[in-house]
């Protein structure tokens, strides 16, 4: 038997480019309910007004790609390599299964209220390949978005919970933006090493006393935007949400932990203030000359953009504007 077509596929057979609530309801099978229930999400397409009662109206193709991206892709479970006992990082999810990281990183919080929920991680964030399988095989047969056709059961904890308390050296790196084998040095720090525990074979720290940690020895900025992998991994935490912005709770969280998302005055008048040397940058950074020197290469090498100094009569200088952002890329959204 051939599969149900997925909501996006049907949405691609309707013939008028601009689609009602009721036309959306009739082309899926969903009722005009939930279809209004799934206009409220923040990424839903806008709206365009027509008619003497000022119908909303949807654009197709948006409304296609909102479903498309939002409903489980259909997957043969029994296709997907490796040994069902094995157990895998998020990272190695995407891998295995085609999707990108950042899809994949967002599945534990996105569906943690769901009532079938991604399945949980033991302490060192890895997870049951045959409980994933089995898990993209059940949500793989289904034809609703993502958690929203149903109301969502209500969450038992607070929203600033951790979907995840512990911090492996692998996560280390990934906040940090440090090498292995800088993060083992790291990690044999006193005051970091006295947090850890052992579980198995391996080190884990957690959560919510080595982000503060981390955040004052200055490995995590203090204000403006965090980069991709910090970001992914505060989403695999709980500290921040899959999509959209935090909670009061998470922002109070972050900040007490360290972190001001919308900037220190400090950090505001630094970004407003006159182009910089590689040496000014070096000491509020926090990183040596060569580390600017070589990140700046790396990224060159990689074809990615590059703040250029421009020559002043104190030699040469950055815009603190262009640089912060070079040094601080925002997340993908």
């Amino acid at each position: 038997m051939a599969p149900a077509p997925t909501l996006a596929e049907r949405l691609d057979t309707a013939t008028a480019d601009s689609l009602s609530v009721a036309d959306i309801s009739n082309a899926t099978g969903l009722s005009e309910s939930t279809v209004r229930r799934l206009a409220k999400d923040p990424q839903w397409p806008a709206s365009e007004e027509s008619g003497d009662h000022r119908e909303q109206r949807y654009p197709r193709e948006a409304v296609a790609a909102w479903m498309r991206d939002n409903q489980a892709a259909r997957v043969n479970a029994e296709e997907l390599p490796g040994d069902d006992a094995d157990r895998v990082t998020l990272t190695e999810i995407a891998g295995r299964t085609g999707r990108p990281r950042e899809t994949v990183s967002r599945m534990p919080s996105t569906y943690r209220t769901s009532a079938d929920p991604f399945p949980a991680a033991d302490p060192l964030g890895t997870y049951s390949w045959g409980e994933v399988k089995a898990w993209l095989g059940r949500r793989s047969s289904r034809t609703g978005p993502r958690g929203t056709v149903q109301p969502p059961t209500p969450a038992a904890e607070p929203a600033t919970q951790p979907v995840l308390d512990k911090l492996t050296t692998a996560m280390i790196e990934r906040l940090t933006g440090k090498s292995k084998e800088a993060v083992k040095t790291l990690v044999r720090r006193p005051e970091i090493a006295e947090l850890s525990t052992k579980v198995g074979r391996r080190r884990v720290w957690p959560a919510d006393a080595l982000l503060p940690l981390l955040w004052q020895l200055g490995y995590l900025p203090a204000s403006g935007p965090l980069g991709a992998e910090p970001t992914a991994v505060l989403v695999e935490l709980g500290y921040l949400p899959a999509t959209g912005k935090p909670t009061a709770e998470q922002r109070a969280v972050l900040h007490k932990f360290g972190y001001d998302e919308e900037g220190s005055v400090e950090h505001r008048a630094w970004l407003a203030g006159p182009p910089r040397s590689a040496t000014e940058l070096a000491k509020y950074y926090g990183v040596s000359i060569s580390a600017i020197s070589k990140r700046i290469a790396r990224a060159q090498e990689a074809g990615q953009p590059v703040p250029h100094p421009t020559d002043t009569e104190d030699g040469k200088r950055y815009d603190p504007r262009v640089f912060d952002a070079f040094w601080n890329p925002q997340a993908p959204e």
